[in-house]
């Protein structure tokens, strides 16, 4: 059966919203999808970064996603434009890639940082050269993906692991 991107993140919001409550100590970030983006935010963007169409979609969707996977945060146009998470965003970016001798070459001229953790090593980088392909920068090291709902899936996948673990840990989380 074949997924539409709205099918992605629909599963994702429910995934998230499941995961909140059974988070009765809030050790992870919540908070799901923002509002999408008006035509006037995306036009702003445009001016500044020709944007992927799944890219584009996605913003329409939402603008920007709080706690996409319990702690990497899907950044606004407005902090896209002129944050400072993305400016921090970049410097864990080029600390990773000097520290690996430039093997990822995650360049600020060929990537736009999309989303970001605040206090662990998570950062989301979609590709402008080569789009639609976004990376995904963890402490396992690089994550590639074709598409940004391929990264959004697997960011759900990776959120049903928590889930199951909060459920199954009474000391975590919630039991069933």
């Amino acid at each position: 059966m074949e997924f539409t991107f709205q099918d992605v993140m629909e599963r994702a919001a429910t995934v998230g919203r499941d995961v909140e409550l059974a988070d009765v100590h809030g050790i992870f970030r919540h908070g799901g999808p923002n509002p999408g983006a008006s035509p006037s935010e995306l036009a702003a963007l445009r001016q500044r970064v020709d944007l992927p169409p799944s890219y584009a979609e996605f913003l329409t969707y939402c603008d920007g996603w709080v706690g996409l996977d319990g702690q990497t945060d899907m950044l606004p146009i407005a902090e896209l434009i002129d944050g400072p998470a993305t400016e921090q965003a970049w410097v864990i970016v080029e600390a990773y890639d000097e520290g690996s001798g430039r093997q990822f070459g995650l360049s600020r001229d060929r990537y736009l940082v999309i989303g970001a953790a605040e206090s662990s090593l998570s950062v989301v980088l979609l590709d402008l050269k080569s789009a639609p392909r976004v990376c995904w920068l963890t402490q396992g090291g690089v994550g590639e993906f074709p598409t940004l709902d391929a990264l959004i899936a697997t960011a759900t996948e990776y959120h049903l692991e928590t889930l199951a673990a909060l459920r199954a840990d009474p000391w975590l989380g919630i039991s069933d």
